[in-house]
C-alpha cells in the first residue's frame, strides 16, 4: 500500500475559536482557511491537559496523562516512552520534530540548550522550545542568516531559569509589542524554513514532520505588517463576570492583548502557506495527511484570567483541522467529541498500522469515511501538580464538570450559559445533572487509569 506522508502543524497556546474558516470574522487566517477547505474542521477538539507538557506528551503517545505520568509543567517524558514516531518508523518511515517539543524541562538545572537533545523517536530532531530566551536551534539559525540580527530576536528568559538571565523583550500575554528583528526571522518563520527544507529533502520516502510552532503562545510579538491588518478599536471584549477582571486591565488593554494574539496566528498563518507551497511544488499534497492543532488554548482575558491551566473551553478546547486530498473528500464542519489522545490511534489507521491495545485514545478515521462510529459522549480533561492541586473534568456536549483536589465541584450548563461564566453546582434545580455528572466522571476517571500490570497466573 502507498502509505501517506504525515505533516503534524502543531502551535502552542492557541484557542479553538481563531480561525476565520471556524466563523471568526475578526482574524484573518488564509491559509488554515485553505487547509479547512479541502478538508474537515472540527470545532470540539479537546486536549487532555491544558498545559505544555503534559499535553505534548499524552498527544503524542496516546495516553493520558495520569498514564504518561505526565501531569504538570516540569515533569519530563520518559526518553524510552513510545510515541508517535517509534509507531511509524518500522513501515518505513522517515521522522522529524522541528521546533518546540517540549518533553524536557526548558528551565532545568542542568540543562544546556546547545547539547544534543533526546530523540524521543525521530530520526531529525531540530529542537528549540523557546523563542529566543537560550543558545539553540533557533538562534543559531538566525546567527547563519543576519549575525546584527541575534539581539533583536532575543525575549526575556522564564523566571524559572537557573542560567544567565536574558532581560530584553518581555514574555507576558498581558505586554504585547512589536517583534524587533526582520519579520523572516522569527521562531514561526525559522520552524516554517526548516520544514520547507525537510519536506523538499525526505520526498522519497513516506515521512512524519511535526513542524512545532511556539506561538501564539506569549511572548505576544508579532511583526508589524500583521498588527497593521487589526483595528484594535474593533476587536470584542473577554467574556466576563462583573468584579471579574482581577488584572485590572482596561478595556482598551484587552482589545490590544487580543489583536495583536489575532495577528501573532496571522503570522503563523502566512508561514503555514509556506509549507503548503512547498508540498504543492513538491507534487506531495495529495498524499500528504495534514493535521493541524495545537496544545492548549488560551483565556486571553476570559473568566478574568491570562495563559491556561483551567478546564473551560478557553484553555482545554483547540483547533482541529485534517486534511488528505488522497483519502479524504472535503467536509463541513464536524461537531462530534474528539480528544486530542485520538490523534495517534487515528494516524496508525490511516496509515495501515495496527493500533497497539495499549493506545487509549479511539481512531475517528470511520467517522470521516462515513462507515460505523460511536461518538464520544465525553472529553475527558486532568491536570495535576505534584503535591499540590489537581483536578479532573468531563465536558460533554451540554455541560462542563469539574471535581477538584480540594474537594470544590463546578458546573456549567452550557445550553444556557456557553461562555461558562455561572457555576451551578451548588443549584438545587442542577441536583440530578450534578449527580449524573459525578458519575459519568468516576466511569472516564477508571476507564483511563494505567492498565499495564501484566497478569501471569490466576494468582
Amino acid at each position: 500500500m502507498k502509505r501517506p506522508n504525515i505533516l503534524f502543524l502543531y502551535t502552542d497556546q492557541q484557542r479553538w475559536d481563531t480561525i476565520c474558516a471556524g466563523g471568526n470574522s475578526h482574524i484573518s487566517t488564509p491559509n488554515l482557511d485553505r487547509l479547512a477547505e479541502r478538508g474537515v474542521l472540527f470545532d470540539h477538539h479537546f486536549c487532555n491537559a491544558p498545559l505544555c507538557m503534559p499535553s505534548r506528551a499524552s498527544m503524542l503517545s496516546g495516553l493520558y496523562p495520569s498514564v504518561t505520568g505526565v501531569t504538570y509543567n516540569g515533569i519530563e517524558m520518559d526518553e524510552r516512552a513510545v510515541t508517535l514516531p517509534d509507531y511509524l518508523k518500522p513501515y518505513g518511515y522517515h521522522t522529524a520534530n522541528i521546533g518546540k517539543l517540549h518533553f524536557k524541562n526548558h528551565a532545568s538545572f542542568n540543562r544546556d540548550h546547545r547539547m544534543p537533545h533526546p530523540r524521543y523517536g525521530f530520526d531529525t530532531a531540530i529542537i528549540s522550545d523557546e523563542p529566543g530566551c537560550y543558545e539553540d536551534a533557533y538562534l543559531k539559525w538566525v546567527a547563519e542568516q543576519d549575525p546584527d540580527a541575534v539581539p533583536l530576536c532575543r525575549c526575556d528568559t522564564p523566571p524559572a531559569w537557573n542560567g544567565p538571565k536574558v532581560e530584553v523583550n518581555p514574555r507576558d500575554v498581558d505586554e504585547p509589542y512589536i517583534f524587533a528583528g526582520p519579520e523572516h526571522l522569527t521562531h514561526s518563520a525559522f520552524v516554517a524554513d526548516e520544514t520547507c527544507r525537510y519536506i523538499r529533502e525526505h520526498q522519497q520516502q513516506p515521512f512524519l514532520c511535526i513542524s512545532g510552532f511556539y506561538a501564539p503562545h506569549a511572548p505576544i510579538n508579532p511583526p508589524q505588517r500583521f498588527v497593521d491588518m487589526y483595528d484594535i478599536d474593533s476587536m470584542p471584549l473577554p467574556q466576563q463576570n462583573p468584579g471579574e477582571n482581577f488584572r485590572e486591565t482596561s478595556d482598551g488593554q484587552w482589545r490590544k492583548i487580543k489583536a495583536y494574539y489575532y495577528a501573532l496566528i496571522s503570522h503563523i498563518d502566512d508561514q503555514i502557506g509556506r509549507i503548503l507551497d512547498t508540498l504543492d511544488s513538491c507534487g506531495l499534497t495529495d498524499d500528504t495527511l495534514i493535521v493541524f492543532t495545537s496544545d492548549h488554548g488560551e483565556n486571553l482575558g476570559d473568566h478574568g484570567k491570562i495563559n491556561k491551566y483551567n478546564s473551560h473551553d478557553s484553555s482545554s478546547r483547540v483547533p482541529l483541522i485534517v486534511s488528505y486530498p488522497a483519502g479524504l473528500k472535503p467536509q463541513s464542519h464536524r461537531h462530534e467529541l474528539i480528544e486530542s489522545v485520538d490523534l495517534v490511534p487515528t494516524l496508525l489507521d490511516w496509515s495501515g498500522i495496527q493500533v497497539p491495545p495499549n493506545v487509549q485514545g479511539r481512531s475517528f478515521r470511520p467517522l470521516l469515511e462515513g462507515k460505523a462510529y460511536e461518538p464520544r459522549g465525553s472529553a475527558f480533561i486532568e491536570l495535576g501538580e505534584p503535591g499540590g492541586f489537581s483536578y479532573k473534568a468531563l465536558r460533554t456536549a451540554t455541560h462542563l464538570y469539574e471535581r477538584r483536589s480540594d474537594g470544590d465541584e463546578v458546573l456549567y450548563d452550557l445550553q444556557s450559559d456557553p461562555h461558562q461564566l455561572t457555576n451551578i453546582a451548588e443549584a438545587p434545580a442542577h441536583r440530578e445533572a450534578l449527580e449524573g455528572l459525578r458519575a459519568k466522571l468516576l466511569g472516564r476517571w477508571f476507564d483511563v487509569q494505567s492498565r499495564d500490570a501484566v497478569r501471569t497466573g490466576p494468582y
